[in-house]
């Protein structure tokens, strides 16, 4: 009787799902002609939806993966697509959908509270207080802070959090380094694309309307992948050569280095096709911080000449200037005599006049939204530090500038005193120059707050802040709980 009752429940299982099947299909096709091709497909898509669903839970890493995707995508994808949202809420809600997924995960994972946030995480969160209480700033509004708010200061703590708590072990970093490698390729040949096959049609009206003023200049065209102009690009891919180059330099997997290295030298070249001068002292810097972390005076000295002989070949030669990409990154080494770096200087000047009479700045989000008869219309604050400045004030520029230079100091302490391991020491030392280079990028562009770049920025930030904890357990074989 039971044999039978087995028998009849599997008849009846698999009638069942024919069925389903066959409902599914007649209100999938009912859906398709009455609704439209779109909810049709969004239909279509929820058995797969379900299942990556149930794959984040189990796998925070996944959840996290897509997340750093979407920001990586989000602004590319709007030139094509018409969003219901904007760019900026969509990634709220993936962050908040990767929050839900820890938390249920928390719930069925051995927690192991030895496991402390660094020292950073609370400078990170000293200053998103100091943000959070520019709501009350009389000069600022409501509204324009509760758009700004978000890339400024939130931001930098939530997906310093994730990276925590996600990021449990060094193979996980890595695996993440490798996908980030395969993104970055991945911009530099949409940007080749563009230089050697042309812009589609989307591109092309972007370029001659948005960004004719900026992009279709006397040397060229300035090529932007699917960032959203050029000067992101061509920090995002002036940062990535920093990092992957360094990491080749300690890679002992054979086709991972000849693959770090394949990213280290397509990005260079996308950073060069961009026309992003300011981009071109990343690399400078990041290389300096590098030549700092060596801990080798020989090998400093001779990086230290290396680094002299590439600032004398563009600061003081014409080599390789019939090539229009080398011509234009020449001239930032010439940057008192160029227009552009003359108009922000009297842009920065006329706002240095008032900027005394606010210690705490005009508002958060008030740059990006005055209006005539406000002290910053017509005054563009063109890099992200100035933009600090002017919204937050001298106060909030201090306690920015101080964000930055604590993760590199303790960045230092760790690669000096503290890491052993050759492959975690190459990963916070890569991590590091990065940041040393876009730190500097922060002074020439408006680059530090932007998609993808930013959240980049951050992630490398929380990266090298767990690197000793990542060495510990990667010695005794654990993971971070």
């Amino acid at each position: 009787m039971s044999m039978l009752q087995k028998i009849s429940e599997g008849i009846l299982n698999h009638i069942g799902l024919k069925i389903l099947a066959v409902v599914s299909c007649l209100f999938l096709s009912f859906l398709a002609i009455s609704a439209g091709l779109i909810p049709a497909l969004g239909f279509a898509m929820l058995p797969f939806i379900l299942c990556f669903l149930i794959i984040c839970l189990k796998h925070p890493y996944i959840s996290f993966i897509f997340l750093f995707t979407v920001c990586f995508f989000i602004m590319g994808i709007m030139r094509y697509v018409q969003l219901p949202l904007p760019a900026g809420i969509l990634v709220d809600i993936v962050i908040l959908f990767n929050f839900i997924v820890i938390s249920i995960n928390h719930n069925y994972r051995n927690y192991n509270p030895t496991f402390k946030l660094p020292v950073f995480f609370l400078i990170s969160l000293c200053w998103l207080a100091y943000c959070l209480v520019q709501i009350f700033n009389p000069d600022g509004s409501i509204s324009n802070w509760v758009v700004t708010i978000r890339s400024t200061a939130l931001y930098i703590c939530l997906f310093q959090f994730l990276v925590y708590y996600v990021f449990t072990d060094y193979n996980k970093v890595r695996y993440f380094l490798l996908f980030w490698g395969a993104l970055a390729f991945l911009a530099a040949l949409k940007a080749v694309g563009q230089k050697f096959i042309g812009f589609d049609t989307n591109e092309t009206i972007w370029l001659y309307t948005l960004g004719a003023h900026t992009h279709v200049i006397y040397s060229g065209i300035r090529f932007f992948s699917f960032f959203t102009d050029a000067a992101n690009f061509g920090c995002h891919m002036g940062m990535a050569m920093v990092v992957f180059s360094i990491l080749s330099f300690y890679e002992k997997d054979r086709i991972v280095k000849v693959f770090f290295i394949i990213v280290a030298i397509s990005t260079m070249y996308g950073m060069f096709i961009s026309g992003t001068r300011s981009a071109i002292a990343i690399p400078f810097a990041g290389y300096a911080f590098y030549i700092l972390l060596l801990k080798r005076w020989k090998l400093m000295v001779l990086g230290g000449f290396v680094l002299l002989i590439m600032y004398c070949f563009f600061a003081f030669t014409t080599i390789g200037s019939s090539n229009a990409d080398i011509r234009r990154m020449r001239t930032a080494f010439q940057f008192t005599e160029d227009a552009s770096f003359i108009v922000r200087q009297e842009n920065q000047q006329k706002m240095k006049e008032f900027m005394g009479d606010y210690p705490i700045g005009l508002g958060i989000g008030t740059a990006k939204h005055s209006k005539e008869g406000d002290l910053l219309h017509g005054l563009p604050t063109d890099t992200s530090l100035v933009f600090i400045w002017v919204e937050t004030g001298a106060i909030g520029l201090v306690i920015y500038l101080l964000l930055w230079f604590s993760c590199l100091s303790i960045s230092f302490y760790y690669v000096w005193f503290k890491l052993k391991d050759p492959e975690v020491l190459a990963i916070c030392t890569a991590a590091a120059a990065g940041i040393a280079g876009m730190a500097v990028a922060g002074y020439g562009n408006e680059v530090l707050h932007q998609f993808p770049t930013g959240q980049t920025i951050y992630i490398l930030m929380a990266i090298a802040m767990i690197c000793p904890y990542l060495e510990r357990n990667k010695n005794h074989g654990r993971e971070i709980h």
